[in-house]
């Protein structure tokens, strides 16, 4: 559709003002980590999930519910879709990454959002190259409390390989034992005893600088 004749797209620090909470997340999501594309839908749907048990005033706008391929945002949708639409977002081979223009919105938000930015950061770190299954099983039993298995299609299947995709995380070094054992489904004193046994051991005993574990 044409524009009328008079009119302008709007420029970087109105699409800025126009931003919802959502939006803002996640143009701050996909500019950290020096602009590291995420890789896909899933991923921003489960980054942006974990990120709202951090930032309350996401999860309130989000508005996350049980699906079958796990918890849910039609606003988390929705926005990317408008940050696409004006041009700040680009969906390319099956990825989300900032725009020259959504870079530039980018520097702008990161001074605006500077307490928020370690955490997002921080998240992006240690999701973005974890398989579609390991963001699952971090979902799902990481903080088993929540009732999201209701609705799921995947949950039954995600129980099946609990124990090798928390050994997954574990070698690559995002998450601690702790974390592990809880993901397996294990005592701590069980998990350590497997590890001991793995064959495959962590990459590096004191973990690996600059990748938070959870």
């Amino acid at each position: 559709m044409e524009r009328a004749a008079g009119t302008a797209m709007p420029g970087i620090a109105e699409k800025m003002r126009q931003l919802s909470t959502v939006g803002r997340f996640i143009l701050l999501l996909a500019g950290a980590r020096q602009f590291r594309p995420i890789p896909g839908k899933t991923h921003l749907q489960k980054e942006m999930y974990l990120l709202q048990r951090t930032f309350p005033e996401l999860g309130d706008e989000a508005g996350y519910e049980p699906r079958s391929a796990g918890p849910y945002s039609d606003a988390v949708d929705d926005e990317a879709g408008r940050l696409e639409l004006v041009g700040l977002i680009g969906f390319d081979g099956g990825r989300f990454e900032l725009t020259r223009e959504g870079r530039a919105a980018f520097d702008r938000l990161k001074i605006e959002m500077d307490k928020e930015l370690d955490g997002v950061q921080d998240l992006k770190e240690l999701l973005n190259d974890l398989t579609r299954d390991e963001i699952a099983a971090l979902v799902y039993f990481s903080q088993p409390e929540e009732d999201l298995e209701d609705e799921s299609a995947i949950y039954a299947d995600l129980e099946l390989k609990r124990e090798r995709l928390a050994m997954s995380m574990y070698r690559k070094e995002k998450i601690s034992a702790q974390r592990a054992a809880q993901i397996a489904g294990m005592y701590l004193g069980d998990f350590i005893d497997r590890i001991k046994a793995d064959k495959n051991p962590r990459r590096g005993s004191a973990g690996c600088p600059g990748s938070p574990t959870l």
